[in-house]
């Protein structure tokens, strides 16, 4: 198995700086959930990961996700490759500009994914997220300033620039509703299922 520089880099993280990481997601969601609620009853919750740039996150998200919530969850984390991911459950290899298999979820949630995605295909997966819930479930999406900040479509290692702007506008076009929340290293985009 040959992981990208991305995932190669992650992997050499350590135990304890992935899990300030996920700290670091855990304030965030709570934040999140502050502000928006799930209207959804179901026990477990079930939640669809959009990416995943470690497998140690997987239990992370688990954890986190059983905290904030005060809920049991089943998780399923997608990912377009998942050699990253060997040895985590629930894993499953898919493109998320695709419609996600399984649904409906009480919850999406891609933190930092849109990047990753060619900018003209990063839409389909806002849109991906949001089909896929139950009525009263979120999709919830996190980004870092330079992302959204860039002037140019295309960023350093391959990347891609977020025009969240944009995307709010076709939101809107379609009446999606949504809540834009400011966090400490970006905005987070929280699609509501009525």
């Amino acid at each position: 198995m040959v992981l990208s520089s991305y995932h190669q880099k992650y992997s050499e993280r350590s135990d304890e700086e992935i899990k300030k990481r996920a700290d670091a997601k855990e304030q965030e969601l709570m934040a999140i959930f502050n502000e928006v609620a799930l209207n959804t009853d179901s026990n477990p919750v079930r939640i669809a990961v959009l990416g995943c740039g470690d497998k140690r996150f997987v239990a992370h998200h688990k954890r986190i996700f059983e905290q904030v919530l005060k809920r049991s969850v089943e998780l399923i984390t997608f990912d377009i490759v998942i050699d990253h991911l060997e040895g985590a459950e629930n894993i499953v290899k898919h493109d998320c500009t695709l419609p996600l298999p399984g649904a409906p979820y009480d919850i999406a949630y891609g933190h930092v994914l849109l990047k990753f995605i060619e900018t003209k295909k990063q839409f389909a997966t806002l849109k991906n997220s949001f089909d896929a819930l139950k009525p009263g479930g979120v999709a919830i999406h996190g980004f870092d300033w330079g992302e959204i900040k860039a002037e140019t479509a295309e960023l350093s290692d391959g990347l891609w620039s977020v025009p969240l702007e944009q995307w709010k506008q076709q939101l809107t076009e379609l009446s999606i509703e949504y809540k834009e929340i400011p966090l400490k290293y970006g905005p987070a985009l929280i699609l509501l299922r009525k």
